[in-house]
């Protein structure tokens, strides 16, 4: 590799020319083009609109859920959820904190008695039902995800099947929680191993995939007997509310399954402070899974941590360059960039370097930006301003160490910030 010339394209968004240490990295810009018709016609792009119409199935769900009961919080505050593509304000939801948090702790360890004893077949029959039910109202809460997260619809009904797959998963693993049975080294003994589900699960999901990242980890804990606290994203509450429903609506019992959401270092301090949570489960940063780590130690409660990647996409002189450019796509602008997994570097070696970078180039000004609901759309937004800024400062840095550039455009508005 030392005898390679090496190009470096870095940045979230994939868009830089860098040539330091006889590196060379290229950003591309993604031709911003004008929004067309609806994928639906009988849904409006206006967040309001679409809003009442999801209100009317009663999957819009504004107040946390703690013993089964959907409850403002307990000092009235609310935060607003945003659609990420234009900015507008859909709806206000609760902003718990700490005392909600404690309550909802209690009533999972109260319903963790009996729902602990139930039996496989019982809960594997429940969460079948709720898996029928998610696919059932697919079509409603993939637009809850594209009005509150801002992906295009198709990608949206993509993740409420895979992540529907996790409840459907769970629900046949269910029966199939074995023990173990261990030669004994003596004549007189029979050695056996019994699982049994560890508790109150904390589980602390991200925004950028609002339904796959609970059901992934709320499917398995069930399966085994675990009751749960569910913290979803403040910005993106509304899918976790309206998946939480459809599980009431499949009969698992009030108490099994809590949500809060609001001021994430309220709920996550009371998470970790109580000993009645045993496990606690985050996707998300690095920084916020290290203190994570450390709080739980107090308690000695398990852990189990998904947080940041630095991954490499890496094209060599043999390779296919449309394979390649198709590839380097998908690893990189998988929902706006906006994953632990999309690549954050693109090394290319030297005798395909100039093929390759105008091939990509050329790939990603045919991409179209703009509202998840308008048709060919392939790229959403940025989550929100700040994420924007992050890339910008991003680009700053690049272009403050020779950065060469190709396109380059900035965000100047809210509207369709990518």
């Amino acid at each position: 590799m030392a005898a390679l010339n090496l190009c470096r394209m870095a940045l979230r968004s994939s868009k830089l020319l860098y040539r330091p240490y006889n590196l060379l990295s290229v950003q591309l810009q993604m031709q911003m083009q004008p929004s067309s018709p609806p994928l639906t016609r009988k849904m409006s792009t206006d967040a309001q609109s679409i809003a009442s119409q999801l209100n009317s199935s009663g999957l819009l769900r504004t107040q946390g859920l703690i013993a089964g009961k959907w409850s403002d919080a307990y000092d009235g505050k609310t935060i607003k959820v945003y659609n990420p593509a234009t900015g507008e304000s859909v709806v206000d939801v609760a902003c718990m904190g700490g005392r909600e948090t404690n309550d909802a702790i209690s009533a999972a360890y109260d319903a963790y008695g009996s729902w602990s004893k139930t039996t496989a077949a019982e809960r594997s029959k429940l969460l079948r039902k709720w898996y029928d039910l998610l696919m059932v109202h697919k079509e409603e809460l993939a637009q809850l995800i594209t009005l509150e997260q801002g992906k295009p619809l198709k990608e949206s009904v993509g993740e409420i099947v895979y992540g529907a797959g996790f409840i459907e998963f769970a629900a046949e693993e269910a029966k199939r929680i074995y023990g173990d049975i261990v030669p004994a080294p003596f004549s007189d003994r029979r050695l056996f191993v019994l699982k049994q589900p560890v508790g109150v699960v904390g589980a602390i999901t991200p925004w950028n995939f609002p339904l796959a990242m609970i059901t992934r980890k709320v499917g398995p804990a069930l399966a085994c007997g675990c009751t749960v606290v569910i913290k979803p994203s403040e910005l993106t509450p509304l899918t976790a509310l309206a998946a939480v429903e459809l599980s009431i609506q499949a009969g698992i019992p009030p108490g099994v399954v809590n949500v809060v959401m609001g001021n994430a270092p309220d709920i996550g301090d009371a998470l970790l402070a109580s000993p009645q949570v045993r496990k606690i489960t985050f996707t998300g940063s690095t920084a916020v899974g290290k203190k994570l780590m450390a709080g739980s130690a107090e308690t000695v409660k398990k852990v189990s941590l998904e947080l940041g990647g630095n991954a490499p996409c890496i094209v060599f002189d043999d390779a296919d360059l449309d394979v390649a450019v198709k590839g380097t796509l998908a690893a990189k602008f998988r929902n706006s960039g906006q994953t632990c997994v999309c690549a954050n570097r693109i090394i290319v070696q030297e005798g395909i370097y100039e093929k390759f970078a105008n091939a990509l180039r050329d790939a990603v000004q045919n991409m179209k930006v703009g509202d998840g609901f308008s048709e060919g759309v392939s790229q959403g937004p940025l989550i929100n301003e700040a994420a924007v800024k992050k890339v910008e400062s991003l680009i700053h840095d690049a272009t403050s160490k020779q950065a060469l550039f190709h396109r380059m455009g900035l965000a100047t508005s809210i509207k369709l910030l990518c």
